[in-house]
């Protein structure tokens, strides 16, 4: 799988070369070996077409990092307002698989930021943790309505992190499409309803890649036929 990345609060300095390096390994060799999950859209206007697959990514990105150790955190007691578990943890980083709507990058934050100040030792881990690592998509990839994509979550991370909110090293990670391209190899999943958290089948499959013009934000649309 291709992917981009953008660091804030020091990250690249703690994930290239420094602590967090074996982390940022483990997790780089199972997004590389990701293979794209898409699903047949079934929002009005574009019935059937190709949009990317959340549940399926996600299933597969937390049964690949498992694979090497990672498991999911349980988020303390003080911040059950802020969701149930952290996607992945292992050694001093965090992990999340985020590909729902832009609000919850600043719910995956803030508590990470808040167990970061704190220095709380979440279970399983192996002291306070040091980074977080989000992991979304590029708004390059067809998708549902309103869901996060990483060039917009960039440039609000970048806002923040310029004004000092938070300190927090943070490792963003957008999955893509290399626009050299011609032919995509893909899993397509097929769903027994929108709820449906597992595939009724999975087809491997070849789509030929086409590109739309460049948005505000810089990335090309994908088109896949």
């Amino acid at each position: 799988m291709d992917f981009l990345v953008s660091d804030f609060g020091g990250a690249r300095e703690y994930f290239d070369g420094g602590p967090g390096s074996d982390r940022w390994a483990e997790l780089e060799s199972v997004l590389l070996d990701l293979v794209p999950q898409f699903q047949p859209s079934d929002q009005a206007g574009k019935i059937g077409a190709p949009i990317f697959d959340p549940k399926g990514t996600n299933l597969r990105l937390t049964t690949a990092a498992a694979a090497a150790g990672w498991r999911a955190i349980p988020v303390p007691s003080s911040l059950t307002e802020f969701g149930v578990d952290w996607d992945g943890g292992k050694g001093l980083v965090l992990a999340e698989w985020q590909f729902s709507n832009y609000p919850f990058l600043w719910n995956n934050v803030i508590r990470t930021e808040a167990v970061f100040q704190s220095e709380i030792v979440l279970p399983a881990m192996d002291g306070p943790i040091d980074a977080l690592i989000v992991v979304t998509k590029s708004g390059a990839m067809p998708a549902s309505n309103s869901t996060l994509y990483f060039e917009q979550a960039e440039a609000q991370l970048n806002t923040v992190t310029t004004l000092g909110v938070f300190r927090l090293p943070i490792r963003l990670v957008g999955l893509t499409v290399d626009a050299s391209r011609a032919e995509l190899e893909l899993d397509w999943n097929q769903y027994s309803g929108r709820y449906s958290r597992v595939p009724t089948a999975t087809d491997r499959r070849f789509m030929n890649v086409g590109w739309g013009r460049p948005s505000n934000y810089g990335y090309r649309p994908l088109r896949l036929t």
